[in-house]
């Protein structure tokens, strides 16, 4: 089996020796394994590439088939991963991102369970989550010893909630699965594994996943999904939630949809946004039809529940909801805070 692993690199200078060589180690334990290390780079600002041409001469001792694409300007990790996707040809695909790094033996666990299982769609792997100083903060694991293949569409829709359709890493997707159903990540957009995860939804039929854990995500402050909200990433939320309320209607993409009008919503009036803005954003959001949606309470955090109850209410009288929720959340602040003075 060939598998094209795509890596997107901006400004990962501190990861990405580490990144490479968690992807030359993979043939340690799959001796037969052919891998294609696809790199990208997405024109950042610091010594990622210096760094990457000193580790590149590894891959030839590993037996990787190592190239880099280059980009003419930065055009961010959506476009990079289309790049990437657009030259691999293995049978495979991997995304991972130039900050993580692939746990030992994880491509041929992943290669071997794909044979397995008779060549689903996408092989789903499990997360370790660790923190800037090396500690292992959580394990996300999506085995279920009891089901280890979801073989039809009726058992992806199902178990929606075992599964990850969150993220495109850590998936070992079938390229031809790719490439038939012309998933691509949107340009430019923020967020864009959240569209693109639901997009593949719609399309996949066979998910197999496995036990051991297969991808090492290095947390880090600065990085896009944890530093501060932006007008930007409140419209690629929007644009997020009008695609999905385009999309045929199920209970999972509906859940989905509210989940990201919520966090948008959260973020908006916690975040100190122009007046305007937040009136326009809320009425394109309201414009989506979200507010007739099924929601999941269950699965957002206390807060967020709180502020999903805004979808209840006409646009008007949600503005106000919000802002005295705003209000209450403020003066419950202070007030804990002047406590913790005494």
């Amino acid at each position: 089996m060939k598998i094209s692993i795509v890596v997107p690199v901006y400004n990962v200078a501190p990861w990405i020796a580490g990144c490479l060589r968690s992807i030359f180690r993979q043939r340690e334990e799959a001796s037969d394994l052919e891998l294609e290390c696809i790199v990208v780079d997405d024109c950042g600002t610091d010594r990622t590439m210096e760094v990457l041409e000193q580790v590149a001469p590894e891959a030839k001792g590993a037996g990787v088939d190592f190239h880099v694409v280059s980009h003419i300007r930065n055009r961010g990790q959506a476009a990079a991963r289309n790049t990437g996707t657009s030259v691999a040809t293995g049978d495979y695909i991997f995304y991972l991102d130039g900050d993580d790094e692939l746990e030992v033996g994880a491509l041929g666990a992943m290669a071997a369970c794909a044979v397995e299982t008779d060549f689903p769609d996408w092989v789903q792997g499990n997360y370790r989550r660790v923190t800037p100083d090396g500690r292992t903060r959580e394990e996300t694991l999506y085995y279920n010893p009891a089901q280890p293949l979801y073989g039809d569409r009726q058992a992806v829709v199902a178990h929606f909630d075992c599964l990850n359709f969150t993220n495109a890493t850590n998936k070992l997707l079938r390229l031809d699965f790719i490439r038939e159903n012309r998933l691509e990540f949107r340009d430019g957009l923020i967020y864009e594994d959240a569209l693109w995860c639901m997009q593949a939804y719609e399309v996949v039929e066979r998910i197999a996943t496995l036990e051991p854990l297969t991808y090492r995500h290095n947390l880090r402050e600065g990085s896009t999904m944890r530093s501060a909200m932006t007008e930007t990433k409140l419209d690629s939320l929007l644009y997020i939630v009008r695609q999905m309320a385009a999309m045929p209607r199920d209970c999972n993409v509906e859940h989905r949809a509210v989940f990201n009008a919520v966090y948008g919503l959260k973020n908006l009036y916690m975040g100190t946004f122009r007046s305007a803005y937040r009136r326009q954003w809320m009425e394109a959001l309201w414009d989506t039809g979200v507010q007739h949606m099924e929601g999941d309470s269950a699965a957002l955090p206390p807060f967020s529940r709180w502020v999903a109850r805004a979808l209840n209410f006409p646009l008007v009288w949600a503005r106000v909801y919000l802002w005295l929720l705003l209000c209450f959340y403020r003066l419950f602040r202070r007030l804990r805070g002047t406590k913790g003075e005494h």
